[in-house]
């Protein structure tokens, strides 16, 4: 379906020359967070190695239909409604909480993939629930300072003549 008419990546977001192709992999696999592609079907494409660490993610999995691998009864119709919405031109990510491994929670945003107009699949970026709590209790109890310290040992001041002097 060619519902969503969204623009492609355009010269206002992206250096003039530079194709985000060129590092698109190494994001995926980088972003720290977990990130898995299916097609418009439901096949999975693609996990990366935090996805393969931290959720069951397996490489048989691949080319397979995602929902054969839910367990939950509810979370295949509930899947199927989420890509009737994007089908009918939904753009913007739906975003969930579950917890499909028992006692593990993770916060969960899927986005429709539109190229050229077209429905081409969806993608899958997890957090895990317990990790992002974390950093917000950090955060609520120090500010920045606990993780100013953690990134530049010698403060602000430190990293400033650092660099300075390099």
């Amino acid at each position: 379906m060619t519902q969503a008419i969204l623009p492609e990546v355009t010269d206002a977001r992206i250096l003039d020359g530079w194709q985000l192709s060129g590092w698109a992999d190494r994001l995926l696999e980088q972003a720290g967070v977990g990130v898995t592609i299916v097609d418009r079907t439901g096949r999975v494409l693609y996990y990366n190695k935090w996805a393969d660490e931290h959720l069951d993610r397996k490489p048989e999995y691949i080319g397979n239909d995602v929902r054969d691998r839910h367990r939950q009864p509810i979370t295949n119709p509930r899947f199927d409604a989420m890509i009737a919405l994007f089908e009918e031109g939904r753009v913007e990510p739906v975003r969930y909480v579950a917890r499909p491994y028992g006692k593990t929670i993770i916060l969960v945003t899927v986005s429709p993939i539109w190229v050229d107009g077209e429905l081409v699949g969806f993608s899958q970026i997890v957090l895990l629930k317990n990790e992002v709590q974390e950093l917000c209790e950090r955060f609520d109890a120090s500010g920045r300072e606990s993780f100013e310290r953690e990134m530049l040992p010698n403060g602000a001041t430190g990293y400033l003549t650092y660099k300075k002097n390099t």
